[in-house]
């Protein structure tokens, strides 16, 4: 990957942040942080980027819970 460039950083939620940056097939790489470890890093549709902003408390939730419901928040097209 070329050098990235930050799309956005979200503020810290109960020590974890999530960043997205572009990549280079259009996608967006995305980061969740807790503290300085990367404790997630993946690909995310460059459309959807902003979503997991939107559920980034929900998203924690799902860290601390130990599963994937904020991410699958997230992720869904809010159509069914």
């Amino acid at each position: 990957m070329s050098e990235q460039k930050l799309i956005y950083r979200t503020r810290e939620d109960r020590g974890y942040v999530a960043e997205a940056w572009e990549a280079d097939d259009g996608d967006a790489l995305i980061r969740i942080l807790h503290g300085a470890d990367v404790v997630r890093e993946f690909r995310f549709p460059a459309y959807k980027v902003y979503n997991i902003g939107a559920h980034f408390s929900e998203i924690v939730d799902s860290e601390i819970a130990k599963n994937t419901d904020g991410y699958e928040h997230a992720a869904s097209t809010g159509i069914g």
